[in-house]
């Protein structure tokens, strides 16, 4: 069977290891994150020869694990980033017509308290500051609201001490998606683009960048990738990749750890993304509309352990839940009705002596030695204008040292939709669908809202897939919008070798089902190993490793009952 353009599977990945072995690259990008991704997409349009390496899963660090805000970053203004606040609200508006499907409008409430720092008026001089540096780009205007418009909005809020609150807009996204979006369509567009695959060692000669050393993480083996530069965006793990690649020891990464709990909506049933502080702190922590869920984050405190294994603590789910329950004191929140916990590590940059909180979530790029890039610090939010400002710099490297001129020197990523995302008009988009998939294909609501979301302009090329895998449209779990047939979808067309890429990322079934796929990882376990012919061990492996991820975001339960425990 001839291989198809949109392909994007583990046949995919093996054409494409087979092409890292023979080529030489004009960039290899190592990390596959959003930045990364970012990074290989902007190269592939301008025409460079560009790869990405990822030692794990796409998205596996950070970029699946954030508030799923695409926001100016309203709080910046108090520290003068106007700059930078200006170029996040751009950037939002940009990624809603890159992708509608996965980047949307959120409304979002600030209250304002007699404790707060800012009174109502400059919380309301930020704001009309918020939506002037927007411009034209900006998604709606933000309005002051009294005690009894509130209440009414959100009834669940606590009044106690309220002087009044701001309504203003912001950005929702899928994050995981985004990634996978972007790096479909960098695949696209003739990108080399592989996850498993870990840089070990680099060549140079005469002080410059040869090539490569990677190592397929499935197999063990190992070869050589010539290119002509390096990106590291390895987030978190940037600091390692230049001591394992370069031998280098300067510390330039500072990782920080953010947890968020889900809970269910009905447990809390907000409308609005709600931004507050921390009574113990005064950090600002954000409650936020997630399905039929919500998102409570998030922690920042600084992390020295496994980048790869990042356990949830009881110290952080304390943290957040007593924050939270000072705001919503009717919500009776406590470990209950926790349906699952993640944890993320912010790569920020490092500076002596400063609170995680204060630092610049800004980004820089060094060189060093000459063409090996590494870019540090930055948010989801502008990934493409930094992804752009990296390969500027690439570009102009390679042009003093090989003369290479790409076909197109300038960046195209802001005018070509992401995979999926070929939609004109959302409302329209959306409204046609779902009347599809109602009436003809005869889905439920909340799986044809789902699969909107999902796929986009895509959607199409699910549906041959529904109704090509035997018992398509059956609900992998009885609460949960997931079907049968995204298991063969995603390991056709989303690169998915592993049974945690399935539940945890290409899906949510790990953070939204409070028994975080327990009832069913050993059947998707089952499918996916016929499909990749995996061994008995192999299958085992993917299982153990599954059940070792849940038992790391079920850590704070452990230290609980130890706890009570000791005090009996």
């Amino acid at each position: 069977m001839q291989q198809s353009k949109w392909e994007f599977s583990s046949v995919t990945r093996s054409q494409y290891l087979e092409q890292l072995q023979k080529e030489r690259f004009d960039v290899l990008i190592i990390g596959g994150g959003i930045t990364g991704a970012g990074v290989v997409r902007d190269a592939a349009l301008r025409g460079l020869k560009a790869a990405l390496i990822e030692k794990g899963d796409f998205g596996g660090g950070t970029s699946s694990k954030s508030s799923k805000l695409i926001h100016g970053g309203f709080r910046y203004l108090s520290q003068l980033k106007f700059g930078l606040v200006r170029e996040a609200l751009i950037e939002r508006r940009t990624l809603m017509q890159l992708a509608p499907h996965l980047v949307y409008p959120q409304k979002c409430l600030l209250p304002v308290y007699r404790h707060s720092h800012s009174s109502p008026r400059s919380i309301h001089i930020g704001l009309w500051l918020y939506d002037l540096l927007a411009g034209s780009r900006n998604i709606g205007h933000h309005r002051m609201l009294s005690v009894a418009r509130v209440q009414e909005m959100e009834p669940t809020l606590s009044l106690e001490d309220l002087r009044e609150a701001a309504l203003y807009y912001d950005g929702k996204a899928d994050d995981f998606r985004l990634v996978l979006a972007t790096l479909q369509s960098a695949s696209w567009s003739g990108a080399v683009v592989v996850n498993y695959v870990q840089a070990r060692d680099v060549a140079m000669q005469n002080g410059s960048i040869e090539a490569v050393q990677a190592q397929d993480n499935l197999t063990g083996e190992r070869f050589w990738i010539k290119t002509r530069s390096v990106v590291n965006a390895g987030g978190p793990w940037s600091d390692v990749v230049r001591q394992h690649l370069l031998k280098v020891s300067d510390r330039r990464v500072r990782t920080t750890k953010g947890i968020h709990l889900v809970i269910h909506r009905d447990d809390l049933p907000i409308r609005h993304a709600v931004m507050v502080f921390a009574p113990q702190d005064g950090r600002p922590i954000f409650a936020i509309p997630w399905k039929q869920f919500v998102l409570l984050g998030t922690t920042d405190t600084d992390y020295t352990g496994d980048p790869d294994w990042i356990p949830t603590e009881k110290d952080d789910v304390d943290y957040l839940l007593e924050a939270y329950r000072h705001y919503f004191p009717r919500a009776r929140l406590d470990y209950s009705r926790i349906v699952s916990t993640f944890a993320g590590l912010r790569p920020l940059i490092y500076q002596e002596n400063k609170a995680a909180s204060d630092i610049t979530r800004e980004h820089f790029i060094f060189e060093g030695p000459p063409l090996f890039f590494s870019i540090i610090g930055g948010k989801l939010t502008t990934y493409r204008v930094m992804a752009r400002e990296v390969v500027d710099r690439v570009l102009k490297g390679l042009k003093k040292r090989y003369a290479v001129v790409p076909p197109y020197p300038e960046c195209r990523t802001a005018r070509q939709p992401l995979v999926g995302g070929a939609i004109q008009n959302l409302a329209d988009f959306r409204n046609r669908w779902m009347r599809q998939l109602l009436q003809e294909a005869k889905l439920p609501p909340d799986v044809a809202e789902h699969l909107i979301e999902t796929y986009g302009s895509r959607l199409p090329r699910f549906l041959e897939w529904l109704h090509r895998v035997e018992d398509g449209a059956r609900r992998l779990l009885p609460d949960l919008p997931y079907l049968r047939a995204q298991i063969d979808y995603a390991l056709a067309y989303e690169m998915t070798l592993a049974v945690d890429d399935f539940l945890i990322r290409r899906t949510h079934v790990f953070s939204l089902d409070p028994d975080q796929g327990r009832a069913i990882y050993r059947q998707v376990a089952d499918v996916m190993g016929r499909r990749l012919n995996w061994e008995k061990e192999e299958w085992q492996r993917q299982v153990a490793r599954y059940e070792k991820k849940i038992q790391y975001t079920r850590r704070y339960l452990e230290q609980s009952s130890n706890e009570d425990q000791s005090h009996h």
